[in-house]
C-alpha cells in the first residue's frame, strides 16, 4: 500500500482518547488527516499543534497552503501554535550570538495520549504522506512520551510560539506573551 504511513497516522489519531500533540515543520493536512483530527476533537481529545509561522518557515509556498487549513483546525477545537522566529528562549537551540538569528522548526513527532510516540522524517503534508519515501517509529513508552512532553512545553509557551485564536468577529488573532 503506497500510503501506509498516512493510513497508520490516521488510525493512531483515531485511537487517541485524551490528548494529541502534533509537531510538524510543514503542516498541510490531507483530507484524511484533517478528518482524523476533527474526529479526535469531537471525542473530547485535547489537540495541540505546533508548526512554523510565516517568519520561521523557509518554504513560503508550504506556509501558504497551510493557511487554508487554519480556520478549520481552530473552529473544531485545536490549539494551534506557530513558532516565533524571534522566540525569547531561542538561545536554548542556537549558539551565541543569537541577536540576528531566526528560529525555525524542523521536528516531526506526534504524542498520542500518555504512552505512544511517533517520531519520523515525515511532515504532515501531502508530499511527505503521499509522494516522498519517509520513515518513522511508533514507540510505546510512557517514559519517552513524558520526557518529550516536558521538553516540548517551553516550545508551546507564548514566549516562543504564537497561539492562534478565533476572534469575536470570526477572524484569527496571533497571541503572544507581549501582545
Amino acid at each position: 500500500m503506497p500510503n501506509q504511513l498516512a493510513h497508520e497516522l490516521v488510525a493512531w489519531i483515531d485511537r487517541t482518547n485524551e490528548e494529541l500533540i502534533i509537531v510538524s515543520a510543514y503542516l498541510i493536512p490531507t483530507t484524511e488527516l484533517e478528518g482524523a483530527i476533527e474526529r479526535a476533537e469531537t471525542r473530547g481529545v485535547r489537540v495541540r499543534i505546533l508548526t512554523n509561522s510565516l517568519r520561521s518557515n523557509n518554504h513560503i509556498a508550504a506556509h501558504s497552503a497551510y493557511r487554508h487549513h487554519v480556520q478549520h483546525l481552530l473552529w473544531h477545537g485545536a490549539d494551534l501554535y506557530e513558532v516565533r522566529a524571534r522566540a525569547k528562549d531561542r538561545s536554548l537551540y542556537m549558539y551565541s550570538p543569537i541577536d540576528e538569528k531566526k528560529l525555525g522548526l524542523h521536528a516531526k513527532l506526534i504524542l498520542i495520549d500518555q504512552e505512544h510516540t511517533f517520531i519520523g522524517s515525515a511532515n504532515l503534508d501531502p508530499r511527505s504522506l503521499h509522494l516522498n519515501t519517509e520513515i518513522g517509529l511508533f514507540i510505546q513508552s510512557k517514559e519517552l512520551n513524558k520526557q518529550l512532553r516536558e521538553k516540548l512545553e517551553i516550545d508551546f509557551h507564548k514566549r516562543n510560539a504564537w497561539h492562534l485564536q478565533v476572534a469575536d468577529d470570526g477572524g484569527i488573532v496571533w497571541v503572544a506573551d507581549d501582545m
